[in-house]
């Protein structure tokens, strides 16, 4: 029997075993390897149709039909999922992850001990007032966020708020905001999509006020070290309006804008020293993105190019030029990492994607797909695995996607933990559509390629799935 047949009829008869077995039973043999995609650039690669599965139980792991990787569905309730594809969920030892409830837009903290996650002997504590809450990368009780003008802290033992700084009562900031009561000054922040240097050092924030319809009216970058803001500039009302998010770079070297197609400082997708005196443009507009280190540990942002249909690796550097053509990439830095082929090209990629660049030298690129739309790329309803090597990347099958998205919150958003080893996701199982009733999919990863053994064992059965 060929393997493409013989692999979906081996899964499901684990399947029906396992849901009889213990759960965390699933596990990789010595030497499993994700598939590789044998030319991500390409138009054409190996199609994998999603197969007919019934919504799996929570709790329950099993098999990805298609590519064997472990997969569970990690939470019970269909009102709760991560934030977004830019932001690991999970703790620096990944013993608590955030998610967001969608419906009341409360941030909560669970336990991962066992699932599913949402149990309620999981549940840690909510973290209100808390706005863009970001683990720390270190110290795995600690959560940062923002209150008005504050920078805060809270502790997931005590449960208690600490403020690491108030702007209110800065020398630079606090004379903008009390002298400038017309402006209705009322908040900082990034637009919910950015972050600080990975190691909390560098915030490159905005200060937002309620005048001229609720627009942002300077932007500022602030070293914590020295508590210090080492810059800070006006917007002015053009300049504003094509701000789509503001962050700093993981190594804290420049300031990030990603702003919509226009011209001035802030249009397209932007770099800044952190003085905020000297403007970079890296890309004439922003698409969906995020910002990482490569393989050699140099800082990129992994973005989809919309003048050419590729997903790029875009140095973050004052030499890099636009790519606007294909033609481009021979004089740029930037690298093409996967083609999307988009629909109207006959065979194209029919969904939109979403990028996670949370582990140094690699990048998840997860897609989601409207309703009543057929596959018909190898790319369509699958997550893949992209290493953000410039001289030599490559990509791997991860996993296919079941979910639908009628709305934002069904959106897949895969995103991958700091340290690799799990990646996770929205879904609805293609039920209920338009109604944002989503759970978390996770994905137990195998080695990453190139980094050695396995960490675990594998059924025998599982090897007679690969090709």
């Amino acid at each position: 029997m060929h393997p493409h047949i013989c692999r979906p009829i081996i899964l499901c008869c684990l399947l029906v075993l396992l849901a009889h077995g213990p759960a965390g039973a699933l596990t990789y043999a010595p030497g499993f390897s994700l598939d590789k995609i044998p030319d991500p650039l390409a138009a054409v690669n190996p199609e994998y149709p999603l197969l007919a599965m019934a919504r799996p139980l929570a709790g329950v792991p099993f098999y990805d039909l298609r590519f064997g990787t472990v997969l569970t569905r990690a939470t019970q309730a269909t009102n709760l999922r991560h934030e977004y594809a830019r932001f690991d969920p999970f703790n620096a030892d990944r013993s608590m992850l955030i998610l967001h409830e969608i419906f009341n837009g409360d941030f909560v903290v669970y336990r991962t001990t066992g699932f599913p996650y949402d149990a309620a002997a999981n549940r840690v504590t909510a973290l209100h007032p808390l706005e863009e809450p970001r683990w720390d990368p270190v110290e795995p009780n600690t959560v940062w966020g923002f209150e008005g003008f504050r920078i805060l802290k809270m502790d997931m033992a005590t449960e208690q708020f600490s403020t690491v700084k108030d702007f209110a009562a800065d020398p630079v900031i606090g004379p903008l905001i009390s002298s400038n009561p017309h402006l209705g000054l009322y908040r900082i922040t990034t637009l919910q999509e950015g972050e600080s240097s990975t190691d909390k050092r560098y915030w490159a924030l905005a200060l937002q006020g309620s005048a001229d319809g609720d627009r942002l009216q300077y932007l500022f970058c602030w070293d914590r070290v020295l508590n210090q803001v080492v810059g800070v500039t006006p917007l002015s009302g053009e300049e504003a309006a094509l701000v789509d998010w503001v962050g700093m770079s993981p190594q804290g070297n420049w300031v990030l804008i990603g702003g919509d197609l226009g011209s001035g400082r802030t249009a397209g997708l932007t770099i800044a020293n952190r003085e905020l005196t000297t403007f970079h443009k890296l890309a004439p507009a922003t698409a969906h993105a995020d910002v990482g280190l490569d393989s050699q540990g140099k800082e990129v942002v992994v973005m989809q190019n919309t003048a050419t249909d590729y997903i790029d690796l875009i140095p973050l550097a004052q030499d890099t030029l636009p790519v606007i053509s294909f033609e481009g990439y021979a004089a740029s830095t930037i690298v093409p990492l996967l083609r999307l082929y988009y629909a109207g090209d006959g065979n194209g990629f029919q969904g939109g994607v979403h990028i996670s660049c949370n582990c140094d030298g690699w990048c998840v690129v997860s897609t989601y797909t409207a309703p009543d739309l057929p596959e018909q790329n190898w790319l369509d309803r699958t997550i893949v695995l992209t290493r953000l090597d410039r001289n030599s990347p490559a990509a791997w099958y991860l996993a296919k996607v079941y979910n639908t998205s009628g709305s934002y919150w069904e959106e897949t958003h895969a995103t991958m933990s700091s340290d690799g080893s799990k990646v996770v996701w929205a879904s609805n199982w293609g039920q209920d559509v338009g109604l944002e009733q989503v759970f978390v999919m996770q994905l137990d990863m195998p080695p990453l390629p190139g980094t050695g053994p396995a960490r675990r064992g594998l059924p025998w059965s599982l090897l007679l799935l690969k090709d």
